[in-house]
This record gives C-alpha cells, sequence and structure tokens, in this order.
C-alpha cells in the first residue's frame, strides 16, 4: 500500500480504516517469494547473487524525493504502533492461550522484558520462545505465551541444525529455552515505506538490548547465536523469509556462544 504523506493529524483509527480497506489483508498478509528468484541478479563485482537483505538495504535509503512514502509524521507513528499492539492482545486474549512448558525463571524474565520495553518496538518486533517441543508467541500487554506451533522430532531436528551452523557442540539439546526474535518488516514499510527495513532492524536491536539487561538482572546465562541457517529457522517459525524474518536467537543457560 502506497499512502502520501497525511497533511492533517493522521489518526489511528483512520490508519486501520484505511488499512482494512486497502489490499494487503493486515496483519498477516505477505508476499512469498521463490526460492531463488532474484538469483539472476548481480550487485557486485564479487557477488555471485544479490541478497534479498541488500535490496531492502539498497531501497530503504532515504532522500528527498522519498518522503511522499512516509505516510505518518513521528508522533502519528508511535500512536499507530501502540494502536496496534493493543489490538493484538485483545484478539490473543478473546481467542485463548494454551499451557506452555517454560520453567518459572525463564518465565519471568521474559515477562519482566515486556515490563521494561517500550510497547511501541512490539509493533514490529515479536519474541518467540521454543521450549518443550512447543513454539510460542510472546504478547507483552497480556504478558501471554500463545502457542503457534508443536515441532515433530524431524522439525526440531532441522531447528537445532540450523542453530548449530558453526558449531560442532552438543550444547544446544532438545530441551534447551531459546528466544527467537522476529522483525515484521511488512508492518513499518506500511508506515515507513521501503525507510521502515531500517527502523525495525533498529528497534529489534532495542528489544535483544533489553533481553540482556533484565538477563542480568537475573542472573540468567544467555548465549546469542547470529550466525544460523535463516531459511531453516524461517521455516520452523512459519516466516516467509522476505516480509518477516528470524533476526537473532538466544539460547538461556547455554553452553558457548556461536558467532562469527
Amino acid at each position: 500500500m502506497i499512502r502520501r504523506r497525511s497533511i492533517s493529524p493522521l489518526t489511528p483509527q483512520q490508519f486501520f480504516n484505511e488499512v482494512l480497506l486497502s489490499s494487503l489483508f493486515w496483519p498477516n498478509k505477505t508476499v512469498r517469494l521463490e526460492r531463488h528468484s532474484t538469483i539472476d541478479y548481480r550487485h557486485r563485482s564479487l557477488s555471485s547473487q544479490i541478497s534479498i537483505s541488500e535490496l531492502y538495504h539498497e531501497n530503504s535509503k532515504l532522500f528527498p524525493q522519498m518522503l511522499p512514502q512516509l505516510t505518518a509524521t513521528v508522533s502519528q507513528t508511535d500512536a499507530i504502533r501502540d494502536e496496534f499492539v493493543r489490538r493484538r492482545a485483545i484478539v490473543v486474549a478473546a481467542s485463548g492461550t494454551e499451557p506452555f512448558p517454560l520453567e518459572p525463571s525463564y518465565r519471568e524474565l521474559v515477562i519482566e522484558i515486556s515490563r521494561t520495553t517500550p510497547k511501541e518496538l512490539f509493533y514490529a518486533v515479536d519474541i518467540r520462545v521454543v521450549a518443550g517441543g512447543l513454539a510460542a508467541v510472546f504478547e507483552p500487554i497480556n504478558r501471554a505465551f500463545q502457542v503457534v506451533k508443536r515441532f515433530t522430532d524431524e522439525e526440531m531436528g532441522i531447528l537445532r541444525r540450523g542453530i548449530k551452523l558453526l558449531s560442532s557442540s552438543d550444547s544446544l539439546a532438545n530441551d534447551t529455552p531459546l528466544i527467537l526474535v522476529l522483525g515484521s518488516f511488512a508492518r513499518n514499510e506500511l508506515l515507513l515505506g521501503s525507510r521502515g527495513y531500517r527502523r525495525t532492524l533498529l528497534d529489534a536491536g532495542r528489544v535483544v538490548q533489553e533481553i540482556f539487561r533484565t538477563a542480568e538482572r537475573f542472573g540468567v546465562e544467555i548465549h546469542p547465536i547470529y550466525e544460523f541457517i535463516d531459511r531453516d529457522l524461517d521455516q520452523a517459525m512459519d516466516a516467509d523469509g522476505v516480509e518477516q524474518g528470524t533476526l537473532m536467537v538466544l539460547e538461556l543457560n547455554g553452553g558457548e556462544t556461536y558467532a562469527l
């Protein structure tokens, strides 16, 4: 959806009215590209193919002629983000949740993160927790864990192998809880055009920073995993890898750090 900058103040209700009438099915509509749909593109002389992230990065560079893509002002953007998070909480509460097998200390850690992190950051950043063969989306307003997936043994094996890309260690056992941080680029793109890609990465960085601060206060050891097989983790999280993708994995009380 492309919309020119609003001259008059754009209220959250006006924004949602326009979104609901647009051709984009909000908020779960995604555009799924073929696995190698950009393989014939060339970006650098030493690159055999261009990556999706390079496309997003280049397209997100701001210049004067791009200003009409910035749909909302800063104050309008914050209000719209807050309203989205509030509405999502209502949907989760209405749909109900089932028990999620996460140790009480880890559960309190994630809940505390929601208390100290500005709620608008959860507009385009999702926290997902994997434990006991289940994946749950954490909803920060109700502080609820909504189970969204049950892993088969094969799926769990793919997930763990994708995470252990740079290590032969067995520390990532099947019962090691994981926190995954996902970015939903399309949500900020609705507000800020292509520039929303950068905003999503910055928001995710702020959320991860708060996770580390909270873990330190709780005395919980967290090991960040930066390098993993993106397609495997995105598939495990049911993310398309383009409009929504896994940005970081945090192992709770695990072994070594798998980073370059």
